[in-house]
Protein backbone atom coordinates (compact mmCIF):
# COMPACT_ATOMS: atom_id res chain seq x y z
CA UNK A 1 0.00 0.00 0.00
CA UNK A 2 1.33 3.50 -0.65
CA UNK A 3 1.53 6.29 1.43
CA UNK A 4 2.70 9.63 0.05
CA UNK A 5 4.94 11.91 2.91
CA UNK A 6 2.50 14.34 3.23
CA UNK A 7 2.28 16.44 6.33
CA UNK A 8 0.18 19.78 4.83
CA UNK A 9 -2.70 17.18 5.67
CA UNK A 10 -3.55 14.81 8.63
CA UNK A 11 -5.28 11.86 6.53
CA UNK A 12 -3.12 9.55 8.43
CA UNK A 13 -0.51 9.33 10.51
CA UNK A 14 1.67 6.78 8.62
CA UNK A 15 2.65 10.02 6.07
CA UNK A 16 3.88 11.97 8.63
CA UNK A 17 7.17 11.55 10.05
CA UNK A 18 8.46 10.27 13.42
CA UNK A 19 9.48 13.51 14.19
CA UNK A 20 6.23 15.01 13.79
CA UNK A 21 4.31 12.60 15.47
CA UNK A 22 6.67 13.44 18.72
CA UNK A 23 6.08 16.99 17.90
CA UNK A 24 2.36 16.29 18.33
CA UNK A 25 2.30 14.39 21.52
CA UNK A 26 4.77 16.55 23.04
CA UNK A 27 2.95 19.61 22.31
CA UNK A 28 -0.82 17.81 23.46
CA UNK A 29 0.88 16.77 26.66
CA UNK A 30 2.26 20.58 27.68
CA UNK A 31 -1.59 21.42 26.26
CA UNK A 32 -3.26 19.08 28.71
CA UNK A 33 -0.77 20.58 31.92
CA UNK A 34 -0.91 24.29 30.69
CA UNK A 35 -4.14 24.82 28.89
CA UNK A 36 -4.82 27.76 29.44
CA UNK A 37 -1.25 28.82 27.63
CA UNK A 38 -2.41 28.18 24.35
CA UNK A 39 -6.02 29.74 24.65
CA UNK A 40 -4.91 32.19 21.71
CA UNK A 41 -3.43 29.15 19.09
CA UNK A 42 -6.37 29.70 16.84
CA UNK A 43 -7.33 32.96 18.05
CA UNK A 44 -10.03 34.21 14.84
CA UNK A 45 -9.88 31.46 13.00
CA UNK A 46 -12.42 29.47 11.81
CA UNK A 47 -12.68 25.74 11.31
CA UNK A 48 -14.75 23.65 9.29
CA UNK A 49 -16.48 20.28 10.80
CA UNK A 50 -17.61 18.61 7.66
CA UNK A 51 -19.67 15.16 9.08
CA UNK A 52 -20.87 13.46 7.01
CA UNK A 53 -21.82 10.61 9.79
CA UNK A 54 -23.05 10.80 13.61
CA UNK A 55 -20.32 11.25 16.43
CA UNK A 56 -20.41 11.93 19.78
CA UNK A 57 -16.41 12.22 20.97
CA UNK A 58 -14.91 13.56 17.72
CA UNK A 59 -17.41 16.60 16.95
CA UNK A 60 -17.29 17.35 21.11
CA UNK A 61 -13.84 17.28 21.72
CA UNK A 62 -12.93 19.04 18.58
CA UNK A 63 -15.27 21.77 19.22
CA UNK A 64 -14.59 22.06 22.63
CA UNK A 65 -11.11 22.34 21.72
CA UNK A 66 -11.66 24.71 19.15
CA UNK A 67 -13.18 26.92 21.64
CA UNK A 68 -10.34 26.35 23.92
CA UNK A 69 -8.06 27.64 21.52
CA UNK A 70 -9.48 30.97 20.92
CA UNK A 71 -11.20 29.27 17.50
CA UNK A 72 -14.83 28.85 15.77
CA UNK A 73 -16.00 25.68 14.69
CA UNK A 74 -18.77 25.72 12.02
CA UNK A 75 -20.30 22.29 12.07
CA UNK A 76 -21.82 21.58 8.20
CA UNK A 77 -24.04 18.77 8.47
CA UNK A 78 -23.90 16.34 4.77
CA UNK A 79 -27.08 16.33 4.86
CA UNK A 80 -27.50 20.11 4.53
CA UNK A 81 -24.44 20.66 2.09
CA UNK A 82 -24.02 19.81 -1.45
CA UNK A 83 -21.29 16.60 -2.27
CA UNK A 84 -21.60 14.08 -4.53
CA UNK A 85 -21.55 12.55 -8.01
CA UNK A 86 -25.09 13.77 -9.13
CA UNK A 87 -24.58 16.93 -6.96
CA UNK A 88 -21.48 19.26 -6.48
CA UNK A 89 -17.98 18.16 -7.43
CA UNK A 90 -15.32 17.75 -4.68
CA UNK A 91 -13.17 20.10 -6.15
CA UNK A 92 -15.41 22.60 -5.88
CA UNK A 93 -17.12 22.15 -2.46
CA UNK A 94 -12.97 21.48 -1.49
CA UNK A 95 -12.30 25.01 -3.01
CA UNK A 96 -15.06 27.32 -2.07
CA UNK A 97 -14.92 25.90 1.67
CA UNK A 98 -11.45 26.71 1.59
CA UNK A 99 -11.49 30.06 1.02
CA UNK A 100 -13.78 30.73 4.08
CA UNK A 101 -11.93 28.12 6.28
CA UNK A 102 -8.22 27.76 7.75
CA UNK A 103 -8.41 24.22 8.62
CA UNK A 104 -11.39 21.30 7.01
CA UNK A 105 -12.09 18.62 8.84
CA UNK A 106 -13.83 15.99 7.39
CA UNK A 107 -15.64 12.58 8.81
CA UNK A 108 -16.78 10.10 6.32
CA UNK A 109 -17.61 6.59 6.63
CA UNK A 110 -17.85 3.46 4.31
CA UNK A 111 -21.85 3.59 4.20
CA UNK A 112 -21.48 7.10 2.61
CA UNK A 113 -19.87 5.52 -0.33
CA UNK A 114 -21.82 2.27 -0.44
CA UNK A 115 -19.22 0.00 1.05
CA UNK A 116 -16.79 0.88 -2.02
CA UNK A 117 -13.11 -0.28 -0.82
CA UNK A 118 -11.45 2.70 -0.15
CA UNK A 119 -13.78 4.81 -1.66
CA UNK A 120 -14.23 7.29 1.30
CA UNK A 121 -10.67 7.28 1.82
CA UNK A 122 -10.41 8.35 -1.84
CA UNK A 123 -12.60 11.25 -1.96
CA UNK A 124 -11.35 12.70 1.25
CA UNK A 125 -7.80 12.38 -0.54
CA UNK A 126 -9.39 14.18 -3.53
CA UNK A 127 -10.89 16.79 -0.94
CA UNK A 128 -7.75 17.46 0.12
CA UNK A 129 -5.94 18.35 -3.03
CA UNK A 130 -8.47 20.84 -3.89
CA UNK A 131 -8.26 22.80 -0.73
CA UNK A 132 -6.10 25.28 0.01
CA UNK A 133 -5.92 24.54 3.46
CA UNK A 134 -5.25 21.65 5.82
CA UNK A 135 -7.72 18.68 6.03
CA UNK A 136 -7.70 17.03 8.60
CA UNK A 137 -9.32 13.19 8.68
CA UNK A 138 -11.95 12.95 11.39
CA UNK A 139 -12.26 9.00 9.83
CA UNK A 140 -12.88 7.45 6.69
CA UNK A 141 -13.02 3.66 5.62
CA UNK A 142 -9.79 3.21 5.83
CA UNK A 143 -7.94 5.32 8.83
CA UNK A 144 -8.88 7.25 11.98
CA UNK A 145 -5.27 8.75 12.84
CA UNK A 146 -6.72 11.13 15.54
CA UNK A 147 -7.75 8.02 17.77
CA UNK A 148 -4.65 6.71 16.66
CA UNK A 149 -2.48 9.79 18.03
CA UNK A 150 -4.39 9.77 21.45
CA UNK A 151 -3.97 5.92 21.78
CA UNK A 152 -0.41 6.30 21.67
CA UNK A 153 -0.48 9.45 23.77
CA UNK A 154 -2.19 7.49 26.58
CA UNK A 155 -0.15 4.47 26.38
CA UNK A 156 3.26 6.73 26.99
CA UNK A 157 1.52 8.74 29.29
CA UNK A 158 0.93 5.39 30.91
CA UNK A 159 3.77 3.41 30.46
CA UNK A 160 6.50 6.25 29.81
CA UNK A 161 7.94 4.93 26.60
CA UNK A 162 6.96 2.34 23.33
CA UNK A 163 9.66 0.25 22.77
CA UNK A 164 9.81 -2.80 24.92
CA UNK A 165 5.75 -2.26 25.38
CA UNK A 166 3.37 -4.90 24.07
CA UNK A 167 0.09 -3.60 22.67
CA UNK A 168 -2.24 -6.79 22.10
CA UNK A 169 -4.68 -5.57 18.82
CA UNK A 170 -7.48 -7.83 19.71
CA UNK A 171 -10.73 -8.55 17.05
CA UNK A 172 -14.28 -9.01 19.11
CA UNK A 173 -17.54 -10.47 18.34
CA UNK A 174 -19.91 -7.20 17.63
CA UNK A 175 -23.98 -7.83 16.78
CA UNK A 176 -22.74 -5.99 12.90
CA UNK A 177 -19.79 -5.35 10.63
CA UNK A 178 -17.56 -2.27 12.16
CA UNK A 179 -15.24 -0.32 9.74
CA UNK A 180 -11.55 -1.29 9.90
CA UNK A 181 -10.39 2.66 10.27
CA UNK A 182 -9.33 2.15 14.25
CA UNK A 183 -7.74 -1.20 14.06
CA UNK A 184 -5.69 -0.51 10.96
CA UNK A 185 -4.55 2.86 12.29
CA UNK A 186 -3.36 1.51 15.80
CA UNK A 187 -1.72 -1.28 14.12
CA UNK A 188 0.51 1.05 11.98
CA UNK A 189 1.00 3.37 14.70
CA UNK A 190 2.38 1.10 17.47
CA UNK A 191 4.64 -0.65 14.96
CA UNK A 192 5.82 2.46 13.32
CA UNK A 193 6.43 3.66 17.13
CA UNK A 194 8.55 0.43 18.11
CA UNK A 195 6.18 -2.00 20.39
CA UNK A 196 5.69 -4.86 20.01
CA UNK A 197 2.18 -5.83 18.83
CA UNK A 198 0.17 -8.81 18.46
CA UNK A 199 -3.16 -8.59 16.27
CA UNK A 200 -5.27 -11.04 17.69
CA UNK A 201 -8.11 -12.08 15.32
CA UNK A 202 -10.38 -15.42 14.46
CA UNK A 203 -8.49 -18.00 12.26
CA UNK A 204 -10.81 -17.70 9.46
CA UNK A 205 -11.87 -13.88 7.67
CA UNK A 206 -11.02 -11.28 9.52
CA UNK A 207 -7.51 -10.38 8.78
CA UNK A 208 -6.62 -6.65 8.19
CA UNK A 209 -6.23 -5.59 4.41
CA UNK A 210 -3.52 -7.29 2.95
CA UNK A 211 -1.74 -3.92 2.41
CA UNK A 212 -1.97 -2.56 6.21
CA UNK A 213 -0.42 -5.57 7.25
CA UNK A 214 2.36 -5.54 4.63
CA UNK A 215 3.07 -1.85 5.54
CA UNK A 216 2.64 -2.52 9.57
CA UNK A 217 5.44 -5.77 8.89
CA UNK A 218 7.47 -2.96 7.41
CA UNK A 219 7.00 -0.50 9.85
CA UNK A 220 7.87 -3.35 13.02
CA UNK A 221 10.82 -4.42 10.70
CA UNK A 222 12.40 -0.49 10.50
CA UNK A 223 11.42 0.15 14.48
CA UNK A 224 13.05 -2.57 15.40
CA UNK A 225 9.51 -3.46 17.35
CA UNK A 226 7.57 -6.83 16.64
CA UNK A 227 3.79 -7.57 14.96
CA UNK A 228 2.82 -11.23 15.81
CA UNK A 229 -0.37 -13.11 14.90
CA UNK A 230 -3.05 -14.80 17.62
CA UNK A 231 -5.84 -16.69 16.71
CA UNK A 232 -7.36 -16.45 19.85
CA UNK A 233 -8.28 -13.47 22.03
CA UNK A 234 -6.31 -14.96 25.26
CA UNK A 235 -3.24 -15.86 23.91
CA UNK A 236 -3.07 -12.92 22.19
CA UNK A 237 -3.59 -10.75 25.34
CA UNK A 238 -0.93 -12.87 27.25
CA UNK A 239 1.96 -10.89 28.83
CA UNK A 240 0.38 -7.63 27.15
CA UNK A 241 0.81 -4.26 29.10
CA UNK A 242 -2.17 -2.71 26.98
CA UNK A 243 -4.76 -5.03 25.43
CA UNK A 244 -6.65 -2.80 22.93
CA UNK A 245 -10.56 -4.01 21.83
CA UNK A 246 -11.90 -3.47 18.88
CA UNK A 247 -14.42 -5.12 16.26
CA UNK A 248 -14.36 -4.96 12.41
CA UNK A 249 -16.11 -6.53 9.90
CA UNK A 250 -14.72 -9.33 7.33
CA UNK A 251 -13.13 -7.80 3.99
CA UNK A 252 -14.12 -10.74 2.28
CA UNK A 253 -17.83 -9.37 3.15
CA UNK A 254 -17.12 -5.81 2.80
CA UNK A 255 -20.58 -3.84 2.81
CA UNK A 256 -22.64 -7.25 2.80
CA UNK A 257 -23.92 -7.13 6.50
CA UNK A 258 -26.56 -10.17 6.12
CA UNK A 259 -23.58 -12.63 4.18
CA UNK A 260 -21.17 -12.13 6.90
CA UNK A 261 -23.79 -13.04 9.48
CA UNK A 262 -22.97 -16.88 9.57
CA UNK A 263 -19.12 -15.84 9.64
CA UNK A 264 -19.41 -13.77 12.43
CA UNK A 265 -21.82 -15.88 14.87
CA UNK A 266 -19.70 -18.62 15.23
CA UNK A 267 -17.27 -16.55 17.00
CA UNK A 268 -20.02 -15.43 19.05
CA UNK A 269 -19.92 -19.11 21.13
CA UNK A 270 -22.70 -20.51 22.72
CA UNK A 271 -22.27 -18.35 25.91
CA UNK A 272 -20.98 -15.35 23.79
CA UNK A 273 -17.93 -15.13 25.56
CA UNK A 274 -15.98 -17.03 22.90
CA UNK A 275 -14.44 -12.99 21.64
CA UNK A 276 -15.35 -11.46 24.45
CA UNK A 277 -12.95 -9.62 26.70
CA UNK A 278 -13.61 -11.30 29.99
CA UNK A 279 -11.51 -11.21 33.30
CA UNK A 280 -9.88 -14.17 32.98
CA UNK A 281 -8.74 -13.31 29.28
CA UNK A 282 -7.40 -9.75 30.62
CA UNK A 283 -5.66 -12.23 33.90
CA UNK A 284 -3.02 -13.44 31.37
CA UNK A 285 -1.72 -9.96 30.79
CA UNK A 286 0.83 -8.24 33.16
CA UNK A 287 -0.94 -7.46 36.49
CA UNK A 288 -0.60 -3.87 35.52
CA UNK A 289 -1.87 -4.10 32.19
CA UNK A 290 -4.11 -2.10 30.61
CA UNK A 291 -7.50 -2.25 28.76
CA UNK A 292 -8.25 0.39 26.02
CA UNK A 293 -10.81 1.13 23.62
CA UNK A 294 -11.79 4.03 21.87
CA UNK A 295 -15.83 3.80 22.12
CA UNK A 296 -18.90 3.33 21.97
CA UNK A 297 -18.74 0.04 23.13
CA UNK A 298 -21.16 -3.12 23.41
CA UNK A 299 -20.33 -3.86 27.18
CA UNK A 300 -21.12 -7.60 28.15
CA UNK A 301 -20.57 -8.65 23.92
CA UNK A 302 -17.14 -6.92 23.21
CA UNK A 303 -16.31 -7.09 27.09
CA UNK A 304 -17.84 -7.43 30.10
CA UNK A 305 -18.29 -5.05 32.81
CA UNK A 306 -15.97 -6.11 35.35
CA UNK A 307 -12.67 -5.13 32.92
CA UNK A 308 -14.00 -1.84 31.29
CA UNK A 309 -15.44 -1.10 35.17
CA UNK A 310 -12.16 -2.35 36.81
CA UNK A 311 -10.31 1.41 37.91
CA UNK A 312 -6.98 -0.75 37.85
CA UNK A 313 -7.32 -1.63 34.64
CA UNK A 314 -9.27 0.27 32.54
CA UNK A 315 -8.62 3.63 30.64
CA UNK A 316 -10.80 3.99 28.76
CA UNK A 317 -11.79 7.10 29.69
CA UNK A 318 -8.55 8.99 29.73
CA UNK A 319 -8.17 7.69 26.17
CA UNK A 320 -11.21 9.27 25.50
CA UNK A 321 -10.59 12.66 27.12
CA UNK A 322 -6.67 12.70 25.44
CA UNK A 323 -8.44 12.67 22.17
CA UNK A 324 -9.53 16.17 23.08
CA UNK A 325 -5.33 17.45 23.89
CA UNK A 326 -4.07 15.75 20.90
CA UNK A 327 -6.51 17.23 18.48
CA UNK A 328 -5.75 20.36 20.21
CA UNK A 329 -1.76 20.13 19.80
CA UNK A 330 -2.81 18.68 15.62
CA UNK A 331 -4.84 21.86 14.92
CA UNK A 332 -2.23 24.42 15.99
CA UNK A 333 0.66 22.48 14.39
CA UNK A 334 -1.36 22.60 11.10
CA UNK A 335 -2.94 25.73 11.68
CA UNK A 336 0.75 27.45 11.99
CA UNK A 337 2.07 25.96 8.68
CA UNK A 338 -0.47 28.41 7.18
CA UNK A 339 -2.42 27.73 3.68
CA UNK A 340 -1.03 25.11 1.38
CA UNK A 341 0.75 25.54 -1.80
CA UNK A 342 -1.99 25.35 -4.74
CA UNK A 343 -3.25 22.45 -6.14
Amino acid sequence: MQFPSDEQDLISAQEWSLESISRVLDLAADMKANPRGYYDALDHKSICLYFFNPSLRTRNSFEVGINQLGGHGVFVDSKTSWLGQDSESVKDTASVLSRYFELIAVRMFPNVVDWVPERSNALLREFARWSRVPVINLEDDMFHPCQALADAFTMKEVAGRFKGKRVAVTWAYHPKPLPMAVPNSVLLLATRLGMDVTLARPEDGFDLPDGIMATARANAKQSGGKLTIATEMKDGCDGADFVYVKSWGSKAFYGDARGEKKLRMKYRGEDGTLWMLTPDKMAVAKPDAKFMHCLPVRRNIEVADAVIDDERRSIVYDEAENRLHVQKAVMKVLAGEGTKKAA
